[in-house]
């Protein structure tokens, strides 16, 4: 790979073609045209500036990414609650344009935070008073490979716990090329990323972060993302979110427990947040059980699953049923 970078753009180079990306916009996804032939648009117009468009993948054990992994859907919106799927991804004639994948396409949204999860749903509605349904999920451990990536070398809120890895990466960017990069060489790679990442995350309309992520999580060989990781812009980017390829949901993921929870109150300047839970469900023989709140000791699973959110003392007002 180190070949590949020997003519890459210097530093100059870079600021140059990131100035003519920005000037000239990007292709807008109108729903009619093929998505392979539109991703590779948006590619073919990053190459034909910098010669290669690179991604630094991390291959990983599940057991060294051992967060719980929270999605959310709005309980109003579930039409059975008692199967799994339901809390998974959509289907695809349901998927819609997303940050993440083109219509038809699904992705697996979610959050290692469930406040975050939450307010990423919620805000695309109404949400006061409104039910959501929390689902924990977890990656079944295995010898099994996982392929990781990030989106994160943009600004962060210094609050992110995730901050570690595009410094890791930074540390780290010679590696794939035999350290036989220049240094100026090394320094317009990181600041091609730090452009791609913010614009990724500041893409309004989803074309640019759509067909990166398709490049990712639709890759038609067997080094594609299973995780892709980017800041969640509904917590000021103090915390993450996440898109799963839904194969890899569907083999190496499992579900664990639910919550039915409203909304009360969010700050998404300091994260401060109540919310009320009228149930929750585990499972067991691959049954959903559900429980009234008020039932049962819910609140050791809500502590182990909310612990690193909230106090240990603290649970959530139990909502009548």
């Amino acid at each position: 790979m180190s070949t590949d970078f020997q003519n890459y753009p210097d530093l100059l180079e870079i600021k140059t073609a990131i100035k003519k990306f920005k000037a000239n916009g990007w292709p807008v996804f109108d729903g009619s045209e093929n998505i392979e032939d539109f991703a590779k648009k948006i590619t073919d117009q990053i190459t034909s500036e910098i010669g290669i468009f690179p991604n630094f993948l991390n291959i990983l054990k599940p057991h060294q990414f051992p967060f719980k992994i929270f999605r959310v859907r709005e309980l109003g919106t579930i039409s059975n609650k008692e199967l799994f799927t339901e809390h998974s991804y959509p289907p695809p004639y349901l998927t819609k344009f997303g940050r993440c994948n083109f219509p038809h396409h699904p992705v697996f949204y979610c959050s290692n935070n469930p406040i975050t999860a939450l307010v990423e749903v919620a805000r695309e509605t109404n949400w006061r008073d409104k039910q959501f349904c929390i689902s924990v999920w977890k990656i079944i451990d295995s010898d099994n490979d996982l392929i990781f990536e990030s989106f994160l070398n943009s600004s962060l809120h210094p609050n992110n716990s995730f901050a570690i890895i595009p410094q890791a990466l930074q540390g780290r960017i010679q590696e794939p090329f035999e350290n036989k990069l220049s240094e100026d060489k090394r320094l317009a790679l990181i600041e091609f990323l730090k452009y791609v990442d913010s614009e990724f995350i500041n893409d309004q309309n989803y074309t640019l972060s759509a067909s990166i992520a398709h490049r990712r999580l639709y890759a038609n060989h067997n080094l594609g993302t299973d995780i892709l990781m980017y800041p969640s812009t509904q917590s000021q980017r103090q915390t993450i979110n996440m898109a799963i390829k839904p194969n890899f949901v569907d083999n190496c993921m499992q579900v664990l427990r639910f919550y039915i929870v409203t909304l009360k109150d969010y700050d998404s300047n300091n994260g401060v947040f109540k919310i009320s839970i009228s149930q929750y469900g585990y499972v067991e023989n691959n049954t959903i059980l559900w429980r009234n709140a008020k039932e049962g000791d819910y609140t050791r699973a809500f502590k182990e699953d909310f612990a690193a959110f909230i106090s240990q003392d603290e649970v959530p007002e139990v909502l009548q049923t």
